[in-house]
């Protein structure tokens, strides 16, 4: 076991996905679930990446600072999570993410240095606009059919982005369960199970590639009906189910780490190779 984490360690990613209230429940205490997360964190002396929306930052910024103080990485994620973001042209993405990344510096007084897409909707425009905004690394890419950031199946393992005939941007994609090709979190964890989730983590695992695995609040917060089924399928259940999953990576000897240092090992370790391209 030591030899095998001294020389091919298993990372673990735990990132949580800051959104908004749904439309469809604006009275959601998405705080009440961040501070459930972070409690349970904490016990597990977990290091997690949170994604925030700037709108969040804004309207929580108390929380956010206890977010970083508990020595938690704070990421973008976008302005407000809009699903048209990626829709807008190169000169309003850079606004768009120099507003968002400019608020949440004001708010929480951190350099944002990571982002992910709202509905993992990425495209080569945005990731210009995060490097033109000194960003290092984006977390949107899903190597999988049924997602249009990349419509085809592979394990997903942190790559280079070429920008410009000199520069890159780090990609970490987030991990998928090879039986069925979603991302391992979320509503695909609530609604597939904690069995099929420690089926994608082992088979990753298998092949030595770190696992990015996300989460909401919202996912931890008990709801008994909304519009969707999958916005409320087993919510009850879904803390003990990450607990689960938490001690099942531990036991496999799995690292937990922050995707910003993900992407630092990544760089140090690895020779630019222009053989991904997006």
């Amino acid at each position: 076991m030591g030899s095998r984490m001294k020389h091919n360690p298993l990372y673990f990613v735990m990132t949580v996905d800051v959104d908004p209230p749904p439309p469809s429940a604006p009275d959601l205490k998405i705080e009440e679930g961040m501070l459930t997360l972070l409690q349970m964190f904490k016990k597990n002396e977990i290091k997690s990446t949170f994604f925030v929306t700037a709108i969040m930052a804004e309207k929580f910024p108390d929380l956010m600072k206890k977010v970083k103080r508990d020595g938690h990485e704070i990421a973008c994620h976008d302005l407000d999570h809009s699903p048209l973001v990626d829709k807008l042209n190169l000169t309003r993405l850079v606004s768009r993410i120099r507003i968002a990344t400019q608020l949440i510096e004001d708010y929480v007084g951190v350099q944002p240095y990571g982002y992910r897409a709202p509905l993992f909707k990425i495209n080569r425009n945005q990731l210009i606009a995060l490097y033109k905004n000194g960003y290092i690394y984006d977390s949107s890419i899903i190597f999988s059919p049924f997602f249009r950031s990349l419509p085809k199946f592979s394990f997903s393992t942190p790559f280079f982005v070429p920008i410009n005939k000199n520069e890159w941007m780090i990609e970490i994609p987030l991990s998928i369960n090879p039986i069925m090709p979603f991302p391992i979190g979320g509503a695909y964890f609530r609604v597939f199970g904690k069995k099929w989730a420690k089926a994608g983590i082992k088979v990753n695992f298998l092949f030595k590639n770190p696992l990015i695995f996300y989460i909401h609040p919202k996912d931890i917060i008990v709801r008994t009906s909304a519009p969707s089924w999958y916005s409320y399928k087993n919510t009850s259940k879904c803390l003990d189910s990450l607990k689960e999953i938490i001690n099942y990576a531990k036991k496999t000897g799995a690292i937990f780490i922050k995707a910003i240092d993900l992407a630092y090992l990544f760089a140090k370790n690895r020779k630019i190779n222009n053989d991904k391209s997006f």
